[in-house]
């Protein structure tokens, strides 16, 4: 590190001697023995000027802070995460209510989902998707009812084409008769199996295999 303003008249050998014992980081005994040893040397028709040095010293104080403050935020998010994932072991065997739709298919068989529609539609149509994102599948219903109502193997697998077991994922919207949106919502009910804690937050996954997100539990029975 450099302080512009400062010459040097004697031979490096006295700097190096101070600076040769490297390190990854700069630490403020480290800046401070540097500042002392390039002002010891500085020339004297030359010198360093103050307000220079005040500036880079402040400068150089302000980033220690930040990175004390850096390795604070690391230090409560590591915590936080921690008692995120212990106090989330407590839905362990719990029914929950999660939202959005998620299908697992097991031995043919697909699980269940909730639908509710928030007026009657005269057309109800649900896209089916792999897990790469691949439509598999379109089921349409007409003249659906605002009740809410479970579709499962009779409704969204009665041809077989889900064949391949796995996790599929479901869009669905409505359209009244008159061809205006009708607003859908669907929520997957299943028992709390296990808690993982992952980079995007903590999941459960639920006894049929399917693994829904804390953050889309909105009901626990």
């Amino acid at each position: 590190m450099s302080i512009e303003g400062v010459s040097y008249t004697t031979p490096n050998s006295a700097v190096t001697a101070e600076t040769s014992s490297s390190s990854s980081s700069l630490t403020q005994v480290d800046f401070l023995t540097l500042l002392t040893t390039q002002m010891e040397y500085q020339d004297p028709t030359n010198p360093v000027d103050n307000a220079e040095m005040i500036n880079q010293m402040t400068a150089y104080s302000s980033l220690d802070e930040q990175a004390q403050t850096n390795e604070s935020l690391d230090t409560i998010i590591e915590q936080l995460s921690s008692i995120s994932a212990i106090s989330s072991s407590d839905y362990l065997g719990q029914d929950v209510i999660a939202d959005g739709g998620v299908v697992e298919v097991e031995d043919g068989v697909a699980s269940e989902v909730s639908l509710q529609l928030g007026d009657d539609a005269a057309l109800l149509s649900i896209n089916i998707y792999d897990s790469e994102g691949n439509i598999v599948d379109t089921r349409e219903f007409r003249n659906v009812s605002t009740t809410q109502a479970q579709y499962g193997q009779n409704e969204l697998n009665p041809d077989g084409k889900l064949s391949s077991d796995g996790t599929y994922y479901l869009d669905a919207t409505a359209y009244d008769e008159n061809g205006a949106s009708v607003s859908v919502s669907i929520t997957s009910v299943g028992t709390v199996t296990a808690v993982n804690q992952g980079t995007s937050g903590v999941q459960f996954t639920l006894d049929d295999g399917r693994e829904v997100a804390l953050a889309d539990v909105s009901l626990v029975l």
